[in-house]
């Protein structure tokens, strides 16, 4: 695999990460709405599993966050190395 193809893998992965990072974003609100509605509902063990995963999901976020800014610095650095930032000619 040459740099330019490992450039594009990597930009693949980006993008995995990110829409990673959306559904988690979308798990944490669903989350939250249903421990809002168990609250309503007055069903104590759905509010406290809700609120588990919930925080759950919000350290998976926090973490994720964490890889996509690491990877994303990788992948900048890895094209700049490589020449691959100039247009090809």
């Amino acid at each position: 695999m040459n740099n330019r193809e490992k450039l594009e893998k990597m930009d693949r992965a980006l993008r995995l990460l990110d829409d990673l990072k959306h559904s988690q974003v979308a798990l944490i609100e669903k989350a939250s709405q249903l421990q809002l509605d168990a609250m309503e509902f007055n069903f104590s063990n759905m509010e406290k599993n809700m609120g588990d995963l919930y925080s759950r999901y919000s350290e998976s976020l926090d973490m994720l966050d964490e890889e996509l800014e690491r990877f994303e610095i990788r992948r900048n650095k890895f094209e700049r190395e490589n020449g691959l930032d100039k247009p090809e000619a």
